[in-house]
């Protein structure tokens, strides 16, 4: 059987791959001071996905913070949704922790969860075999399952399935979404976001109202009261902030484009290897790996460098990180951008 961390440990390797030959590293012309990291955890992070971290003594941290949770070294948490706590036991056994009466319900699967998602009594769930399901949390039935294109190799930002009102927005493995009608559980729609052969899983989804927002690492697709537009970059990563969305791509670019993915600002930094995108009153920030945190000022989009400082000097950024709304979390330390936390 193969182990459930091995499978996440392959995917965490199995980012982007840039280019050949010597490697370039950013360096800022000026820096505008330097930072220290504001707050510290009581561990170091181990793991880390879109929707959580988790330390080294087993604590959890959501998109809310520190958590109550507490999970063992071979268990991985994949997402919170309103009543629960989602966990991966391992690659065949899924935890949920219902957050109201801390109850668990042990579900058997027939290969590893990767992103999961639940409404009332429906839990849907996107395997590492790049089948989609819907389960009754209740009698743990398996009420609708459909299978993809298998995909040897993909991104470690896997994103979770959209739950709406009578439908289940799907992001699989192989590039699509997936729209499941959760009355009939049959396909209502399959929506083609990109087709490349690796890397191709849906890393970002988000729907708003009448807009749905899903992108690749190659491509981000808008579709908007049933008009879809699309932006191509090698993509790192998305963030949605109304009404507007941004974007990291792999050669530095810190992007703002409107929901119909016109570019309204790009600011680009040579050889960056930027990583989070956090936005608190009108400031984005974004951590880059060789130890800078950039400010970006999303009205009009000036930019500032700062160096973060370690006991030793400038502080490489290059291991595992996670960010929620307000907070860059970076192995045993984080910044708070809100109100509250400075």
């Amino acid at each position: 059987m193969i182990h459930i961390k091995s499978i996440y440990f392959a995917f965490a390797l199995a980012v982007f791959f840039v280019g050949c030959g010597s490697k370039k590293y950013f360096e800022p012309p000026i820096t505008n001071g330097t930072l220290k990291f504001d707050h510290k955890l009581q561990d170091k992070i181990v793991s880390a996905n879109r929707f959580g971290a988790v330390l080294d003594n087993g604590s959890v941290i959501d998109a809310n913070g520190l958590t109550y949770l507490k999970i063992n070294q071979q268990s991985t948490f994949l997402n919170e949704t309103q009543d629960y706590y989602i966990i991966a036991q391992d690659c065949h056994h899924l935890e949920l922790i219902n957050k109201t009466t801390q109850q668990s319900t042990i579900l058997t699967l027939p290969t590893c969860p990767l992103g999961a998602s639940t409404k009332g009594d429906l839990l849907a769930l996107v395997l590492a075999d790049n089948s989609t399901n819907i389960y009754s949390i209740k009698t743990q039935e398996a009420l609708f399952s459909q299978k993809g294109s298998p995909s040897i190799a993909i991104n470690s930002l896997v994103a979770a399935p959209v739950f709406l009102d009578t439908l289940v927005v799907f992001p699989t493995l192989d590039g699509r979404l997936l729209v499941v009608d959760t009355k009939s559980y049959t396909p209502a729609r399959n929506i083609i976001i990109n087709s490349e052969k690796f890397f191709n899983n849906i890393i970002y989804l988000v729907i708003d109202d009448e807009s749905m927002f899903a992108a690749t690492s190659k491509r981000l697709v808008s579709i908007i009261s049933g008009q879809e537009f699309s932006y191509d970059a090698d993509i790192r990563d998305v963030l949605y902030q109304k009404p507007y969305l941004y974007v990291l791509t792999l050669e530095g670019q810190i992007i703002q484009l409107d929901k119909t993915l016109r570019e309204l600002n790009k600011i680009k930094l040579p050889f960056a290897t930027l990583n989070t995108i956090v936005i608190t009153d009108n400031k984005l920030h974004t951590i880059e790996n060789r130890g800078y945190l950039i400010e970006v000022d999303t009205i009009n989009f000036a930019y500032k460098v700062f160096e973060v400082k370690g006991a030793l000097g400038r502080m490489k950024l290059d291991k595992l990180n996670f960010y929620d709304k307000h907070r860059i979390y970076y192995d045993k330390y984080y910044f708070d951008f809100s109100k509250e936390g400075k």
